[in-house]
């Protein structure tokens, strides 16, 4: 397999041959590793190079596995470190959580463990790059409605949105497809007392029950042969913050009466496992099905819906604010040009006339696809005119607004 670059692990161990047999584990598994013999040869690439992950041994001569894990984070703070050792002790836990490790992993290692390990860590890693990322957008555009419009119904949207951010309780957010319910999920999260902890999606159309249990719930390892370790799900790595589950209605029976059980207890029992686990998730779901619909569905339990049903949102279409058409068209214009580098100088009058009159059935995504796409074919310092415009849109216009 091809090292990816993207994916940088930091190898840190005082025996050779331990250094030596993790870098050909994770060699084999995808990622550029990168070997050090100490823990002050570690600290000293950390002003060289930006890693992903470190897997450090605890125990070193000269700067230890907890010296380098605390100038990880001064320099990288988002780095995720995990810590081996032999000497594992409740102490030795506690100072390694408090300065900030991702785990912490028992030696003798055992290959299969310390790749989950790292890839879990890497994972993690992501999704805070992308909150961090996500929060800084909706912080950027001073009011939220400079992004998704200033209409009467979007003003009332949001001003509900940020009411239910800071109750606490579970969301059902119910839209078409199209009208930006991952965006406003994330709105409640960043505007909630959570807004520090990661918002973890979960998207379940399409995905076989099974698969959607596991990604959730986690997965056991292989009792008999050993040849698998257990890794918790995205419910455990959502702890203390949100699970947003994306057309929640398309998972199976069982996945939604585990999730009904998680807001009645605030516990799991991760499969493979007998004890309960407490955890503190808000549950955003997202449906495009209208819950009067949703309570004659086989697999969703009543009690579920009863449970979600005081965190109801009704997210409108676009064609109930048109208005909002200018704006939209302006926002998704700028978008396109920062990431094209190519900037258009904007819309001319008879294309905004025709986009207007429009009534877009795929709602702020047919939008933003269209711009994107028109902007993408035009020349720097142009204008996008309705001769860009895809005849089907003007012919739409044309079946709903026929000449007098």
């Amino acid at each position: 397999m091809n090292r990816n670059p993207l994916k940088r692990v930091l190898v840190v161990d005082d025996e050779p041959m331990i250094v030596s047999l993790l870098s050909a584990i994770l060699r084999e598994t995808g990622w550029d590793v990168t070997e050090a013999r100490s823990g002050t040869d570690g600290i000293d690439l950390l002003d060289r190079i930006a890693f992903d992950v470190i897997l450090t041994d605890l125990v070193m001569p000269g700067d230890s596995g907890i010296d380098l894990l605390r100038a990880a984070k001064e320099i990288h703070p988002d780095v995720e470190v995990i810590l081996m050792t032999g000497y594992a002790t409740a102490d030795t836990a506690i100072e390694a959580m408090r300065n900030g490790a991702f785990h912490y992993i028992m030696k003798p290692l055992k290959p299969e463990e310390v790749v989950n390990l790292v890839e879990k860590a890497y994972s993690q890693r992501q999704l805070q790059r992308e909150n961090q990322f996500l929060k800084s957008e909706i912080r950027a555009a001073h009011h939220v409605q400079s992004v998704v419009g200033d209409s009467k119904p979007v003003l009332q949207l949001i001003a509900t949105l940020q009411g239910i951010a800071g109750a606490g309780g579970p969301v059902l957010l119910v839209g078409e497809r199209g009208t930006g319910r991952g965006f406003f999920a994330r709105i409640v999260h960043f505007h909630s007392r959570r807004s520090a902890e990661l918002c973890v999606p979960v998207y379940c159309e399409g995905v076989p029950e099974e698969t959607l249990l596991e990604e959730l719930f986690g997965a056991p390892g292989a009792v008999e042969d050993k040849t698998s370790v257990p890794y918790s799900g995205k419910i455990e790595l959502a702890n203390h913050g949100t699970l947003y589950l994306a057309d929640f209605a398309e998972a199976g029976r069982e996945v939604l009466e585990r999730i009904y059980r998680l807001l009645a207890d605030k516990t799991i029992v991760p499969d493979g496992d007998t004890d309960a686990l407490a955890l503190d998730v808000r549950i955003i779901a997202s449906s495009s099905v209208p819950p009067e619909e949703l309570a004659h569905r086989r697999n969703v339990p009543p009690t579920l819906l009863k449970a979600l049903e005081p965190g109801i949102v009704r997210i409108p279409a676009l064609r109930e604010h048109l208005e909002d058409v200018p704006l939209l068209l302006h926002h998704f214009l700028q978008e396109a040009n920062r990431e094209r580098k190519k900037p258009l100088r904007g819309f001319t009058s008879s294309a905004l006339s025709a986009l207007e009159m429009y009534d877009w059935p795929g709602n702020v995504r047919e939008l933003r696809d269209l711009v994107r796409a028109v902007a993408g074919k035009k020349k720097q310092g142009t204008m996008i005119d309705a001769t860009d415009i895809p005849p089907e849109i003007l012919y739409r216009n044309l079946r709903r607004n026929p000449p007098q």
